[in-house]
């Protein structure tokens, strides 16, 4: 009996041993796939910390916002009030469900080719709050203007056809004698008889020198010179057209300025019998202060050109040129007036259509205006695919990053009627000027947020592994000590049993 009992015993034993043989195995299994998950969680953590994101940024990076579907395809300061289209591989625009609606009136299967300018007034009116009847008034006022200024461009062809005809390009010799001429026998030579500028700064460039007399002081030497320039501008008027003869005056004014300071400088240092320098006083001409003629022309002529007078440098010699000048008696000249006027009065109807066309909407209206104008020819002409996904900034950027969509800009062109039309090109959003790549701190907080929960999981189910592998193994052992017990004491009743019998 007591030997049966002793192997039940033992039996009960290593069953038990067995079975925790098995939950510790079983264990150790769950205890290497929490360990594989935490490896998979760490793994896209990581990921998460390398990831990049688009972003919309004026300043090359320094500040950013979000590559939003509204900064792109919405009127706002960020796109500065340009549409940036999104369009997808085949060139269509990708709308929201916002845009959808209009997008139908224009074309209501998304195919190109679709009629904008019909549904205009009530996609505008619809989108920016003003009337059918004022934007109908904005379209008849911008009419006028451009009617107006198509004038203002053909007159303008017209008179510098005639202006054409009635000039011609001098040479600075003839110039200076034909159109600054004679300037009168109030000035004396000290050279020769002649009064004629031409002749005066011939001889006085082949002499080296040469000289118109002023007076025996700085006062009446500066009235004197302000009056030859008076003669001058009054011989020249004849052969000039406004604007150069203005640029003559201007260049009568800075010469006499700088004359002053000549006379002055002469009057003070008493320089006397001196050729070479602008102005001198002569002993043989009663101490008069003479100014020297070709130098003095120089100066004038080269103020003239600063000035904004009209000449070309000679080919032959960069230090000579021809001055363009316009036959006043002449019948083109005459046509030419004419036409000149016909031009004033219609720059005059310019700006009052401009005028009228600015007080038909507000600045912020017309600003708008533009923008949907572009966004909406640009559906009709190249068709469009609504996503309602489109607005949710993630998936927009990803479907950036992966060039299943890119980013179309809008150029406007005329040809050659005056007739304005658009220009497309689209660019990969890694490529276009204004996106850059940045971290996407969104996602690792998102993915630090799952990564710190999910190890405190799986952390709290290993050591739950852990506290009941240390029980099983507790357990283990003691079982081993007590089967060795029992197979000592089994062994014993083994040993007394054959004794009796033998």
């Amino acid at each position: 009996m007591g030997m049966a009992a002793s192997q039940v015993r033992l039996l009960q034993l290593t069953s038990r041993k067995n079975d925790i043989g098995r939950q510790l195995s079983s264990l150790s299994l769950q205890k290497m796939a929490l360990s594989n998950d935490m490896k998979k969680i760490t793994k896209k953590y990581q990921d998460a910390l390398s990831s990049k994101t688009l972003k919309w940024s004026t300043n090359s990076g320094v500040s950013y916002v979000d590559l939003s579907y509204a900064n792109l395809m919405r009127p706002s300061s960020v796109n500065q009030n340009t549409p940036y289209l999104i369009t997808n591989t085949n060139g269509q625009v990708v709308i929201d469900n916002q845009y959808k609606k209009y997008a139908e009136m224009i074309s209501a299967t998304g195919a190109a080719g679709g009629d904008y300018e019909s549904n205009r007034s009530n996609i505008l009116a619809s989108l920016t709050g003003v009337s059918p009847e004022s934007l109908d008034a904005s379209v008849t006022a911008d009419s006028a203007v451009q009617e107006a200024e198509d004038k203002v461009n053909n007159l303008q062809n017209e008179v510098d056809i005639l202006e054409a005809k009635c000039t011609t390009e001098i040479f600075e010799n003839d110039f200076f004698t034909d159109c600054l001429g004679s300037i009168g026998s109030g000035f004396q030579w000290d050279g020769a008889s002649t009064t004629n500028v031409g002749g005066d700064y011939k001889l006085a460039e082949q002499n080296g020198g040469g000289h118109w007399l002023l007076g025996s002081d700085a006062t009446s030497s500066k009235s004197k010179l302000k009056e030859l320039l008076e003669q001058l501008k009054k011989n020249v008027s004849n052969y000039l057209t406004d604007s150069d003869y203005q640029a003559f005056t201007e260049a009568c004014n800075s010469t006499y300025t700088e004359y002053c300071g000549n006379i002055d400088q002469a009057v003070t240092s008493g320089t006397k019998d001196d050729k070479s320098i602008p102005v001198s006083i002569f002993s043989d001409k009663s101490n008069q202060l003479g100014l020297r003629v070709d130098k003095f022309i120089d100066t004038l002529m080269g103020a003239y050109r600063s000035a904004g007078g009209r000449y070309e440098q000679s080919t032959t010699d960069t230090n000579a040129y021809y001055y363009t000048c316009i036959d006043k008696n002449s019948t083109e000249y005459i046509d030419y007036q004419n036409k000149l006027a016909e031009l004033d009065a219609a720059k005059e109807e310019y700006e009052a259509a401009v005028d009228a066309s600015n007080q038909t909407l507000t600045s912020t209206d017309e600003t708008q205006i533009a923008f949907y104008d572009k966004l909406f020819n640009a559906i009709a002409e190249k068709g469009w695919v609504a996503n309602s996904q489109v607005s949710d900034t993630d998936y927009l950027n990803q479907m950036l990053q992966n060039n299943q969509y890119f980013i179309t800009t809008i150029s406007t062109d005329e040809d050659e009627n005056g007739k304005i039309f658009y220009e497309y090109d689209s660019t990969p959003a890694s490529n276009f000027e204004y996106i850059v790549s940045v971290n996407d701190s969104d996602a690792q907080e998102e993915a630090q947020i799952e990564y710190e929960y999910a190890k405190s999981t799986v952390d709290e189910k290993e050591s739950r592994i852990d506290t009941r592998m240390q029980n099983l193994e507790t357990e283990q052992s003691a079982i081993n000590n007590m089967i060795q017990s029992a197979e000592s004491i089994r062994n014993d009743n083994e040993e007394r049993s054959l004794g009796i019998f033998a």
